[in-house]
């Protein structure tokens, strides 16, 4: 694999000035607090962004970590900076190519189904329960997410159509609680934040509120079976 490359440079504009200002705030906290939790996650987004960009990320790790044991934060931030600068640009500069990587990995989660581009889904059969999933699309325009939840939800039909065993639908999703007139809109019933307990058991890292709707067996069916 390739060592980080050197990519053009580019004009620096309002995305890319605040994309700095963001990773070099994040940088700062990591210093500050050192925690091997923080530290081990921000080397596997490292090593993800390899995966996608084609580079070899133990040398930008190593150096990140030498740089942990600087004096300052402020020395830390400059110099590790300069070593992820280059993600940053292309997450910016190239989004499409992230955003088809984050979902062909979250759509191979064990136990998920692909029903579209942006959604999936997974069955708890102790309680009759079909979980759907929707995947970030911020590479995407309205228009092709919206059609790609439909999509979804149309094939997800024909699958609860041969499964009798499901009873109900479940969206629970960060999403939801963003958008939740798009759930409605779509049939289920919104019903607000999911408790504590349950983010921290299986939302550990979203730091944003996570929503949840549903709808039954009979009224999805109704709505979305051709």
């Amino acid at each position: 694999m390739e060592q980080a490359p050197e990519f053009e440079q580019q004009p620096i504009d309002e995305a890319h000035t605040e994309a700095y200002q963001k990773g070099k705030e994040y940088l700062r906290n990591l210093f500050s607090y050192k925690n091997e939790e923080s530290i081990n996650k921000f080397y596997s987004i490292i090593r993800e962004a390899s995966d996608v960009l084609k580079f070899d990320p133990e040398p930008v790790i190593e150096q990140v970590t030498k740089n942990l044991n600087l004096e300052s934060s402020e020395d830390f931030v400059n110099s590790s900076f300069e070593s992820l600068k280059f993600i940053i640009d292309k997450r910016i500069e190239e989004p499409e190519l992230f955003g088809r990587v984050s979902r062909e990995r979250t759509l191979q989660s064990l136990g998920n189904i692909q029903l579209s581009k942006l959604m999936y889904y997974n069955v708890d059969l102790e309680n009759g329960t079909a979980f759907i999933h929707i995947a970030e699309g911020d590479d995407l325009g309205l228009g092709e997410i919206i059609k790609s939840f439909r999509t979804g939800l149309k094939e997800l039909a024909k699958q609860v159509k041969d499964d009798e065993r499901i009873k109900e639908i479940q969206a629970t999703s960060w999403i939801v609680e963003a958008n939740p007139g798009l759930l409605k809109k779509a049939g289920f019933k919104y019903e607000g934040l999911i408790d504590e307990k349950l983010k921290e058991e299986h939302f550990k890292d979203e730091k944003r509120p996570v929503g949840w709707a549903h709808i039954d067996r009979e009224a999805f069916l109704e709505r979305y079976l051709d």
